[in-house]
């Protein structure tokens, strides 16, 4: 019987370990999931530092068994309006219904997507987007959850973390300013069989996957993204894919915040620059 105990104990302290080594950090947490926050901030003028700090006391940084197995990184639970798959987790009650998501970035948005559907949130939207303060005390009294310590506890994990960063990063973006009139993003024809839209400022890969019905891994694959990657205005995004497509990688340079001008350009393969220069007399301002 002792041989079995000390075996158990072995187990247990290697799954322990296991745990500890594998598990994610704040820092990392915050590298994976900044560019979420912020596309969310630029749709629904939510911080960034609110999502971020939200999302790392709800999923434990990415390790609770909600983010782990369900990628719900918010505790967001089933409601009579969810008609997608969900994860069962005790929680207040044993045996409760959360939502389960695809990926970790369809929680960020679907989280935003709550905040500003449900009328109760209503108020917080009056707020700045760099007003984390007013945001962590409004969401403990709109009942976000049931821990009369919530907003404390937010105020902490951002400062700590010094995320109220993310509220004005595009204040920052190195002397480049944003593009505000591309006036639509209606498809256009490029290579054969190729079309794409220019981003505008508010969009992200789900916005522009879901106006135009097209599969969001499509979009990151046709033009090489990640779901967390952040559209800077004034960029193609193709929406279909072709031989010329996957042959060449086109990228956004920057936007002049002076001239207001646009550069692109496409690399073979073999790094080779071999596109003309994308110049569109926009002009731009600093964001607010």
């Amino acid at each position: 019987m002792n041989r079995w105990n000390r075996l158990i104990k072995s187990i247990a302290l290697w799954l322990l370990t296991c745990h500890a080594i594998w598990a994610t950090t704040p820092a990392q947490y915050i590298e994976e999931y900044k560019g979420c926050a912020i596309e969310q901030m630029l749709i629904y003028n939510i911080p960034a530092s609110i999502t971020l700090a939200q999302g790392m006391l709800e999923s434990k940084c990415g390790n609770s068994p909600l983010a782990v197995y369900a990628n719900n990184h918010f505790g967001i639970k089933c409601h009579d309006d969810w008609t997608g798959d969900y994860y069962v987790y005790d929680d207040d009650q044993k045996g409760e219904h959360f939502r389960k998501y695809q990926n970790p970035g369809e929680s960020y948005h679907d989280h935003a997507e709550f905040l500003r559907s449900r009328p109760w949130y209503t108020f917080l939207f009056r707020y700045s987007r760099t007003d984390y303060k007013d945001w962590a005390i409004g969401l403990e009294k709109a009942g976000y959850a049931t821990d009369k310590d919530y907003a404390r506890q937010l105020l902490e994990i951002i400062r700590e973390n010094h995320l109220y960063v993310y509220d004005t990063v595009l204040q920052n973006l190195n002397g480049y300013g944003i593009l505000y009139n591309i006036k639509s993003t209606v498809p256009v024809t490029g290579l054969p069989g190729q079309k794409f839209v220019i981003v505008k400022p508010g969009d992200c890969i789900y916005k522009i996957a879901r106006e135009y019905n097209v599969d969001a891994s499509l979009v990151c694959r046709y033009n090489k993204l990640s779901y967390n990657d952040i559209l800077m205005p004034g960029r193609k995004i193709y929406l279909t894919g072709s031989s010329e497509l996957h042959s060449t990688r086109p990228h956004f340079d920057r936007i002049n915040s002076v001239t207001g001008q646009t550069s692109e350009r496409s690399i073979d393969r073999t790094g080779n620059d071999i596109s003309s220069p994308f110049r569109e007399p926009y002009l731009s301002k600093k964001a607010e």
